[in-house]
């Protein structure tokens, strides 16, 4: 389900569920609707990737592992425990359970995490609102890639890079405009033609067959 912004909640067959940069896009019932969140990752500190108060409530109800970018962990330091909490620095792989999670340095005017997420034999890659980078030692099944919107970084032809590096089997737009999103599907389409492109609906449960 997308969220809005980088904000993904991706529950998986395993029975595994991950959420990305759910920032304040989530409140009171639908916090407690999400009962077995298993990880929750950050790829920045911006508020429209990431809240204290928000955060700390959906920890609260579920007791989530919490995985995020250096600055986000240093703010969550001392607010839950010390083993729910990793600070991904970029290069680093961390082991959550059967879900392995790999920070990558990202292209932004801050720093950013990349992630790229194997639970089981499903790769996935989320780009939360990076500029180009090279990707070509993290290919995905699934990846979501952000085609601009206001990010100052991310844009259609960068979305497109990434994917072109990546080759994933499905690849979700997320940030960007209607007419952004159009250009990275023209773009994809012309250059991947299998590769299954999805512009989601806020909010709306998309099912992935990989």
């Amino acid at each position: 389900m997308y969220l809005g912004n980088s904000g993904i909640i991706l529950r998986m067959m395993m029975g595994r569920t991950i959420a990305f940069d759910v920032a304040d896009l989530l409140k009171g019932e639908e916090i407690n609707a999400l009962q077995n969140l298993d990880v929750l990752l950050f790829t920045r500190g911006h508020e429209d990737h990431y809240k204290l108060n928000e955060t700390l409530e959906i920890y609260e109800a579920t007791g989530a592992q919490i995985v995020a970018e250096p600055s986000v962990a240093n703010d969550l330091m001392g607010k839950v425990p010390t083993d729910k909490l990793v600070s991904a620095e970029p290069g680093g792989t961390y082991g959550i359970g059967d879900i392995k999670v790999t920070a990558v340095s990202g292209a932004h005017r801050v720093p950013i995490n990349l992630y790229h997420v194997k639970a089981g034999e499903l790769n996935i890659l989320h780009c939360g609102d990076s500029g180009y980078v090279s990707l070509k030692e993290y290919p995905a099944d699934l990846a979501f890639l952000p085609t601009g919107g206001p990010s100052p970084t991310a844009s259609p032809e960068a979305a497109i890079k990434m994917a072109l590096d990546v080759r994933p089997k499905v690849a979700v737009a997320i940030r960007g405009s209607g007419a952004q999103n159009r250009e990275f599907e023209k773009g994809i389409k012309r250059q991947m033609p299998d590769t299954t492109i999805i512009i989601p609906e806020r909010y709306k449960p998309r099912k992935v067959t990989i």
